[in-house]
């Protein structure tokens, strides 16, 4: 059997002191028919220095992009894509790793199944800023699931991600299907992997395949206020959708709220703006309430402390087509 060319994508964004370690972990793939695309989305650190010097230390042929202003994600990755020639193509951040034969045992895996599979995925080691490992996996850390979902997946990734974009090998001509990246949104994984399992399966290996870092810059410690805008955000792309089901729409919404209330817990600068983007979007009376208290003042836990009356939660429950007095 001959070996599928791999595109593997490094992306790099102030993470000078992490991404020597990154591409020497790409570096040591078992596998060797490798396309090395490496994008700095702009550091404002000497990752760029970094990562040029390890070019010519090496003398390992790859593409290098570097951004002159900062771009995204997104953004990176279509850039990234556009030079992709392989196969099949995996991602990395340059604070994560990827353990020594995971294209390779990924690739024969994905060589046995149709064309109807689009996306491998693994779980992964947590490791903190050191390299140590942490307790829990990252599927475990990220949802309660009681088997890895495979197949069709949709439904199970509309109640929230929990796949590690850094352990994925997927098919290049899934992009050909679902189009780019959305380079209006700050993220790159859930909303694509939504976009790819409306169209093809997935597969779990139970082969743990990278190392998840988590450290002080990771946006979950370092902002959570805007981590859960950025969901909210996302989320809310698709509840817009006009081809939802009800199953689907009933998920989506399960995250709108969850992603506005921790917002609102936060006290962060968008909360009101997130609530009033709920309220628009779900006509729910709890969200309009919710909404009118963040923009009094008022905090989530005083809020919460009186939504708890009974007679209360009935009334926030009704939805109703319009309100003339949420007219800003």
């Amino acid at each position: 059997m001959s070996a599928p060319l791999v595109s593997t994508i490094v992306l790099s964004y102030n993470h000078s002191q992490f991404i020597l370690e990154t591409l020497e972990s790409v570096k040591a793939q078992t596998y060797k028919n490798l396309e090395l695309i490496l994008i700095d989305d702009c550091s404002s650190d000497d990752s760029v220095a970094v990562i040029e010097h390890w070019i010519k230390q090496t003398g390992l042929s790859c593409t290098f992009i570097r951004h002159e202003k900062n771009l995204g994600i997104c953004k990176s990755l279509n850039d990234a894509l556009a030079v992709a020639t392989g196969k099949y193509v995996s991602m990395v951040a340059s604070d994560d790793l990827w353990l020594p034969g995971k294209i390779a045992q990924q690739v024969v895996i994905m060589e046995s199944q149709p064309e109807s599979v689009g996306v491998l995925y693994s779980d992964a080691f947590q490791i903190d800023g050191h390299g140590n490992l942490l307790p829990k996996m990252f599927i475990a850390a990220h949802r309660n699931l009681p088997a890895m979902p495979e197949g069709p997946i949709l439904g199970t990734l509309l109640e929230g991600n929990f796949i590690p974009g850094m352990t994925i090998l997927i098919r290049r001509s899934c992009y050909g299907v679902v189009g780019p990246y959305d380079e209006s949104l700050p993220w790159e994984d859930w909303d694509m992997w939504v976009r790819v399992a409306r169209h093809f399966s997935f597969i779990y290996s139970p082969t743990p395949s990278a190392k998840y870092r988590v450290h002080d810059k990771s946006l979950m410690r370092s902002d959570p206020g805007r981590l859960a805008r950025d969901v909210f955000n996302i989320v809310l792309k698709h509840f817009r959708s006009a081809t939802l089901t009800e199953d689907e729409r009933s998920k989506l919404e399960a995250l709108l709220w969850g992603s506005a209330a921790e917002a609102y817990k936060r006290n962060g600068k968008a909360a009101k703006d997130i609530l009033l983007a709920l309220w628009q979007a779900t006509r729910r009376r709890k969200a309009l309430w919710m909404y009118r208290s963040a923009k009094a003042g008022v905090s989530y836990h005083t809020w919460e402390k009186a939504a708890s009356s009974r007679v209360t939660q009935w009334m926030m429950e009704i939805p109703f087509a319009r309100d003339r007095s949420t007219q800003q």
